[in-house]
Parts: structure tokens; sequence; C-alpha cells
């Protein structure tokens, strides 16, 4: 008798022994006892999922005639026949091969006949989206209204290259790739059923190399055990598989996460001595940091996002208490624009060893400091000079005394016949001066215009100096002129509404001078300036990089 594969050996025979589509076994067994199973089924999903020895079941329970609760009972004819696929009645399609409108033609035909024995008449299409679309177009008809002892169940790896038309006729069960843990039991399970003895490390090896296939993890079980024999070495395990070694993954990351180059450069020696490949060394490396993220995240592992060996959680557990998050997430980006480098770069190895030169001399990430906190640590790193401390101690009134020069009364009162409009009042004399040339537009406009870009200031209760710029001396014989002199004096009496007899003396000032619109912002800014200032948050972030404020800007709310 020849051999039989463990993948066929140990496939699922009823509902119960499918592993891991706890969905679709529940959707399926339901609909079968409750008589309410759609004529035409889709299962989709990766490779070695379950979804042809599903449609086998299901097809097992329709024809069963001892079947209890929608299992079929496996000992019948019915049973043995379907799962020796030799039904007459189980039509097994390989759309692959049979892909053109002839082939859909020809079972179009075949679908009216009513099966040979029992009710039911079942079609089972594997890799269904292999066909043509002409026939899926030749199948529609069918598929939409097929006759009461048909029915149709498709299985596909690629779900998105079947017509909506066809999706829209059909209930799709999704199939789902299988967690490492649930393999390595079901492969513990075989071993023990057929007297093998392997260790639960190597087990764990092949449920994370078969990518949550569950034939294809068998298939390595089948390998390792032809291969090995009674004695099933770990290293001849990873020799024979092509994997990377998880102990010089993990030296690696420890050296990766210590700092060590030189554990890095011995570890860069092994890999060329053991002819690893870069990019699945790499690969394996990029998984085995995001296990420690989620482990530095979840340190209970609950819900169980790593899917590894006791011992290598425990491994990574020790590995991470004294690395901050930050730095894990510093390593995994890295690592993944070097698998980005690595595809483009014709020497791989090369790449993989400067990336991982290149990661153990980086400095450490560490949490940034909160601001509060920032400024002792800045005074213990970097103490301040004596004469600093000096100058910081000194009352700051007196060092800004010292520092303006002392001014004659010569000097001071010729400032302020020069001046352009700067006192203490200044901002309550500016809005003043704003409101009486607004008043003016109201009653002359000519007459606002002429004063528009000259400034003035209060000499006493009676009198006014109105400070001309010198770019505009052509107006000083103008506004010295009696009746615009008086027009102007009786407005500002009227407008400060005073009943005195206002003068007003007209000067040249040799400085620039600022337009009233320029002054008005130019005091504003000076007021936004003054709040920074007094702002404590500002001073923070201002003691804390020795900084000065250079500009102030207001912002809009709506911008």
């Amino acid at each position: 008798m020849s051999y039989q594969v463990l993948a066929r050996k140990w496939r699922p025979k009823n509902f119960s022994q499918l592993i891991g589509q706890d969905s679709v076994r529940q959707t399926l067994t339901n609909a079968l006892k409750q008589n309410r199973l759609y004529p035409v089924l889709i299962f989709t999903g990766p490779r070695g999922t379950g979804k042809t020895s599903t449609a086998r079941i299901t097809a097992k329970s329709l024809r069963c005639q001892n079947q209890s609760k929608g299992q079929p009972c496996d000992q019948c004819e019915d049973c043995l026949l379907i799962g020796e696929s030799r039904h007459l009645d189980v039509i097994e399609i390989d759309g692959a091969s049979n892909n053109g409108v002839d082939a859909v033609r020809e079972l179009r035909d075949t679908v009216a006949y009513m099966p040979s024995s029992g009710h039911w008449k079942i079609y089972i299409i594997d890799e269904v989206h292999m066909l043509s679309h002409s026939a899926f177009n030749a199948l529609l008809k069918t598929l939409e209204e097929p006759p009461s002892h048909v029915i149709f169940i498709m299985a596909t790896t690629e779900s998105h290259k079947i017509p909506s038309t066809v999706l829209s006729r059909s209930q799709k069960l999704d199939f789902y790739l299988l967690p490492p843990l649930s393999i390595k039991e079901h492969l513990e399970k075989i071993c023990k059923e057929e007297s093998f003895t392997i260790s639960k490390d190597i087990l764990w090896l092949l449920a994370k190399q078969s990518h949550g296939s569950l034939r294809d993890a068998q298939s390595l079980l089948d390998q390792v055990i032809t291969f090995c024999g009674d004695n099933i070495d770990k290293k001849e395990v990873i020799k024979i598989l092509g994997l990377s070694d998880p102990q010089l993954l993990w030296n690696c990351l420890s050296a990766l996460l210590k700092k060590k180059e030189e554990d890095i450069v011995q570890l860069i020696a092994d890999l060329r001595t053991k002819g690893v490949d870069p990019k699945l060394f790499l690969q394996n490396l990029i998984e085995s940091v995001s296990h420690l993220l989620f482990l530095k995240q979840n340190p209970n592992n609950n819900p169980p996002l790593v899917q590894a060996s006791p011992e290598e959680i425990k491994f990574m557990k020790q590995e991470i208490t004294s690395i901050s998050p930050e730095e894990l997430h510093f390593l995994f980006d890295m690592l993944l624009k070097g698998e980005r480098e690595i595809v483009f770069c014709q020497n791989s190895e090369l790449v993989l060893e400067v990336l991982l030169l290149r990661l153990c001399s980086a400095p450490r990430i560490e949490e940034i400091i909160p601001l509060n906190s920032f400024k002792a640590v800045k005074k213990t790193l970097c103490p301040p000079s004596q004469e600093s401390q000096e100058k910081e101690n000194k009352n700051p009134i007196d060092l800004k005394e010292k520092a303006l020069p002392k001014r004659s009364p010569t000097q001071k009162s010729t400032q302020i016949q020069t001046s352009s409009f700067k006192t203490e009042n200044s901002l309550k004399d500016f809005e003043q001066r704003f409101d009486f040339l607004e008043h003016l537009r109201k009653k002359d406009q000519s007459l606002a215009s002429l004063i528009e870009n000259v400034s003035f200031k209060r000499k006493n209760a009676s009198s006014f100096c109105l400070f001309i710029p010198e770019n505009f001396s052509y107006l000083k014989k103008k506004m010295e002129e009696k009746a615009f002199r008086k027009l102007l004096e009786r407005e500002l009496s009227f407008f400060l509404k005073t009943k005195e007899n206002l003068t007003i003396e007209f000067l040249l000032n040799k400085s620039a001078q600022l337009s009233l619109r320029e002054e008005k912002k130019s005091i504003e800014k000076n007021k936004l300036l003054k709040e920074a200032k007094n702002n404590p948050f500002v001073n923070q972030v201002k003691n804390l990089f020795d900084g000065k404020i250079k500009s102030v800007k207001k912002i809009d709310k709506r911008e």
C-alpha cells in the first residue's frame, strides 16, 4: 500500500474536526439542522485553511442517511465514497483546468438530471476564480435558479476575481489563517497519535513557518520526519527548512537593545559562516521587534497578541525591562526602512550588516523630559558660572538703572519736543488722537487728510504741540494759516468737550515719523509684546532655552 501523506491522512472528516473556523462550522451546522442551506455557497480564504475539506464535509452531511444534528456519521457508504472522491452524485471540478465556456455548458446540461440515488446532487468547483468571464456568464442563470436537488459549493483563494453578479447569487463564507498556537497543538496531537518524538520548540518553528496554513504545517512536519527519522534535531530542522536560527535572532536582539557592538560584530561573522538568508533574517527580526512592542504595552499578553513559546516570551520580557517604547519604535522603523532598501541592492548581506552596526551605535532615545522639570536638570548638567549667579542675585531694577545713562534737564526737555509721541500715556493719547481723526473725517474730510500724518502732544491744559514730519514740511505753512488754525482749535475743543480756548503750536519733527495707522500697529505690537513678556508659559520657555522674544504675532482664531 502506498504511503499516505499526513496532510491527507489528517484531513478533517466532520465538522468537529475542523480546526480554527468556528464561524463557518456554526453557520453550516445550523443551516443543516434547520434545512436552510443556501443552494450556492462560496468558500473564500488563504490556502490550507480547510475550504475543500469543509465542502466535502457539507456534501457528506447532505448525503448521509445517518447524520445527526448536522454531523455526518462518516461510516455509511455515501460518507466513505465522498471521502475518497468517488461518489457519482458529488462532482468535484477543477476550475483551473475546466475554465472554458464549453466546460460550463456541459456542466449546465448535466444539472437538470436527477441524482442516481438519494435527494441531493452536489457540485464542488475548486479554484472557481480561474473560470473565464464567458464561463461565469454562462453559469449565471443556473446559479440564480438552480434545480431543487442541486447544491453548488465553490472554493477560491482570490474572491476579488469573482464577478459581483456571481457573488450576489451566492452566500460567501470566509476562512481565516490559523494562529500558531492552534497549529502547534494540532501538530502535537498528530505526533502523539503517530508515535513521533519531537520537541515543542521544533513544533513552534513549524507552526510559525506555515504562516497560518495547517496543510503547510503538516507538509513541513512530514518533511522533517522523513529527513531526520527517529532522531529529530533542532539544528537539522533549521537547516533543511532554510529557517533563521532563533538563537541567532535572540542574540541579535539582545545586542541591539544593550548596544553591544562587539556582540554585533561576532553575530555578523556567524551570519556569514552559516549562510543565513539576509532578507529572511531581517523579516524575522522585524517580527520579533513587533512582539517586543506588544509585550511592552501588554505585559500579561492578554489578549495573546504574541504567539510564541513560553521560553521565548520569558526571554522577551527580560530584554524589555529597561527599554523605552520610543526606542523600540525607532528600532522597528529603522528595520522596516532597511527591508525596503535591501530589495533594491545586489549585495543584501552588506545592507543587513551595515544596518545592524548603525542600529547598535545609534544613541538611545529617551522620553522627553517635562518642561517644568527640564530647568532643574539643565542646572545640574550645565551649572551657571559664579559671575552669572551674582548677576542673577542682584536686583534687576538696580541693573536697569545702572544701564540707563543719566540725562540733564535740557536733554530731557529737548527729547520731549523732538520725540514722536512716545510717553507713558501714549496709548491713551494715541487712541484719543485716532478718535479725533475719525471725528474730523465726519466733519471735514480735507482737514482730516492734512493731519493724518502728524502727531500731537499736550503741553498743558490749554495748549497742544503738533509735530509735522520733515518730509511733510510743505504742510506747515498751510496749517499755520489763520483760518486753518481756528478751525482745528475749534474742532479740538469740541472733541475734548472743554470751554477753554485751546492753542496749537506747529513744530517740525526731524526724526522719522510714522503715519497714524502705522503708529497704531506699532503700539498694538508693543502691547502684544508686553503681554508675551508677562505670560508665565512664555517666560518658562524663554528661561528653558535661554532665548529672547524676537517678534510677536496676533493669530486670528478664524484662520
